[in-house]
């Protein structure tokens, strides 16, 4: 499985195009007044809508080879997030996920993660780091109500299972190119806690799942599967 778009709401969409384009440097498009940022394989395309004290979470997948070099190229251009339990900005992953990461803040308050996995072979950068060596968008966060529900009904319509240790709070689903993190409403995101998962306007597309279909976890959230 992998996330080939997804689609959310910002506040002001001027300043998201400067992050992305100006700070990051990711090619960024217009369409009918919103925009398409590339990243990868994947595609973030961001329409206006209201202000919220909520926070959407994505992660970007980067080379393992390049971890370091991504974190320097990152830490130039944005503040990182420290985790609540060790100080730290770079982090590794839960028991069993083989990856580090690195958080930071998105122009409308986003929850947003470079994370290298281990066992995903992506074309590593000769030297240094760059936007162009984002591979994609490997993780999205969706907010429901009751996350073994949610992670059941994937699994009994799409063949979608769960992807390491789960709660009822915390649910991955997928696989290491891609994954829904269900996250039940108002849970803390990592690392530092300071925002929370709520119901945000959100639509995900799919890709290599096998069986097609939508299917809406909250009434906010949509997942499209081609």
């Amino acid at each position: 499985m992998r996330i080939s778009t997804v689609e959310h709401h910002v506040s002001d969409l001027a300043a998201a195009v400067a992050f992305y384009r100006d700070l990051l440097g990711l090619p960024v498009s217009y369409d009918e007044g919103s925009a398409r940022v590339t990243l990868g394989s994947s595609e973030l395309w961001l329409t206006p809508g209201p202000a919220t004290a909520a926070a959407h979470h994505l992660a970007f997948d980067v080379p393992a080879e390049n971890f370091d070099a991504a974190v320097s190229w990152l830490a130039e251009r944005v503040p990182l997030l420290r985790s609540a339990d060790t100080g730290e900005h770079e982090i590794e992953g839960p028991a069993g996920w083989n990856s580090r990461s690195a958080y930071f803040t998105g122009p409308d308050g986003e929850v947003l993660e470079l994370i290298a996995r281990r066992r995903v072979r992506h074309r590593p950068a000769p030297e240094g780091f760059g936007p162009e060596h984002i591979a994609s968008i490997s993780e999205v966060a969706i907010a429901v109500d009751d996350v073994s529900a949610t992670a059941a009904e994937l699994g009994r319509r799409f063949g979608l299972t769960s992807f390491g240790p789960s709660s009822e709070t915390f649910g991955p689903v997928g696989e290491e190119a891609g994954l829904l993190i269900l996250m039940r409403t108002g849970r803390a995101m990592a690392p530092d806690r300071v925002k929370h998962s709520a119901p945000l306007p959100l639509t995900v597309w799919l890709a290599d799942v096998g069986t097609a279909g939508k299917f809406r976890p909250s009434d906010a959230c949509t997942v499209v599967i081609d």
